[in-house]
């Protein structure tokens, strides 16, 4: 009889695992391979996020060559992007209904969780450090090798530095000359800007830029808190400012225009009307830039020049990814759009990925704009990940050459204080709003509240 009792409890506590792993997802929910096929594309990796019955996936984010899926119930889990193998899993503490994407460096991923910014290992999601913020952010995190930072919901960018200092303020290194990360979060700086910040933040070597929902873009030196110039637009920067090459920004505003800006000189090479506000950020792709206004009409822009290539009207939707050929979009229904990067011609529309070709996406409610290379990626709020790619394309094709240095990279011979090779001011263009410098925010948080309660 005892053997009975624990077997039958093996057997339950089996089951309990199981059940947890477990997604309700119809056959006819997934695309066929038949169906994806006749949209070029075929499905790469399909994977089940681990919840809980009453649980919800409420958002996928991508950096690095990691997959992150966020839960309702806290629950955060790390996939790597090209296999869909689940690498590991941790909690954050208190439920949620919100989420922002995470960032990652070489040795550590930042997420944040309510009020709370959390520092995990990359390679085993343990936690480094915990730091309450006082206040809900308002944007994704950023970070570097050296400094995380996140934008608050009260205007302010905050940055903590990762590594341990010495009473000289030099960074402690080991036996190896390795930087010795810090157990605890280290104050950096704060940025005061006007409204609640919304724009992923923009390392740049020892630079950042940050845009403001004030309409301003921000520059400011890392290492020590200087303001360096300020660039003024007529509307909220919301969307994530991008970036080409190591000295290229690329301002998106809703006041319906893009700013390309020199790192270096604040220098406004030109503006790009986009004809209605711009709300996601710009794709750059090899020597091509991807502009999507709030009206659905996707651009192609020289780099340049900022003169327009073409423009398709794709009724709505969201970037999802670039290929050698392709661009692909999802609808507001959730459905796939299709446009040829070199002509702008519609290769499917909505109706035609999804009655005629018979490509049903529309379960999966959860995308991301993958700004690294030509894969796509999709969930469902039930746990359901799956990734696509174009037929026979076994490897990923990277969007940026993995040799340029990173964007901010200052070479040992300095930088020359013109534009780069081949672009040219417009003439009609002011030189960038002169203002008084501003001072830093606070130098330090004020002391800390308790973490926000969890919600019942």
């Amino acid at each position: 009889m005892s053997r009975r009792i624990v077997l039958s409890c093996v057997f339950l506590a089996l089951m309990g695992t199981t059940v947890r792993a477990q997604i309700p997802i119809s056959r006819d929910l997934l695309p066929t391979r038949t169906a994806l096929g006749r949209v070029g594309l075929e499905r790469h990796w399909m994977a089940a996020v681990p919840m809980e019955p009453t649980e919800k996936l409420i958002e996928i984010s991508m950096a690095g060559n990691l997959i992150f899926a966020q839960t309702d119930h806290a629950g955060f889990h790390t996939f790597d992007a090209e296999t869909g193998r689940l690498l590991w899993s941790t909690h954050l503490g208190h439920r949620l209904q919100d989420a922002f994407p995470a960032s990652v460096n070489s040795r550590m991923v930042f997420v944040t969780n309510s009020n709370l910014l959390y520092a995990l290992d990359r390679h085993t999601g343990r936690k480094v450090w915990v730091e309450n913020l006082s206040v809900l952010p308002s944007s994704p995190t950023a970070c570097d090798e050296e400094q995380v930072m996140v934008g608050l919901s009260t205007g302010l960018l905050r940055s903590f530095s990762l590594f341990d200092k010495d009473e000289k303020g030099v960074v402690v290194k080991d036996l190896k000359g390795k930087p010795v990360l810090s157990s605890r979060a280290q104050f950096a700086w704060n940025w005061q800007t006007g409204g609640p910040l919304t724009s992923r933040p923009l390392p740049a070597g020892r630079m950042v830029v940050f845009g403001g929902h004030d309409g301003r873009a921000y520059a400011a030196l890392t290492d020590t808190p200087t303001m360096l110039y300020r660039i003024a637009t007529g509307g909220p920067i919301e969307a994530p400012i991008s970036y080409y090459g190591t000295r290229t920004f690329l301002v998106p505003s809703a006041d319906k225009n893009v700013y390309s800006v020199d790192l270096f000189t604040a220098t406004v090479m030109w503006t790009f009307a986009a004809g209605a506000p711009v709300l996601q950020e710009p794709m750059v792709a090899n020597n091509d830039i991807y502009i999507v206004n709030s009206l659905g009409v996707l651009n192609s822009v020289e780099i340049g020049t900022g003169k327009a290539r073409w423009s398709t009207s794709t009724h709505g939707g969201r970037l999802m990814a670039v290929s050698e050929k392709r661009i692909y979009l999802e609808s507001y229904d959730e459905d796939l759009f299709i446009v040829d990067r070199e002509s702008g011609r519609i290769v499917a529309d909505p109706r035609s990925t999804y009655s005629r070709a018979g490509v049903n996406l529309r379960s999966y409610d959860l995308s991301l704009t993958n700004t690294l290379n030509d894969r796509l990626y999709l969930a469902s709020t039930s746990g359901m990940i799956f990734s696509l790619r174009e037929i026979g394309q076994t490897q990923p094709r990277l969007l940026r050459d993995p040799k340029t240095p990173k964007f901010g990279f200052i070479p040992p011979e300095g930088v020359a204080m013109e534009p780069p090779s081949g672009v040219t001011p417009p003439s009609n263009l002011l030189p960038p709003e002169q203002m008084e410098e501003p001072e830093p925010a606070d130098t330090a948080p004020e002391k800390e509240p308790e973490p926000a309660p969890e919600e019942k």
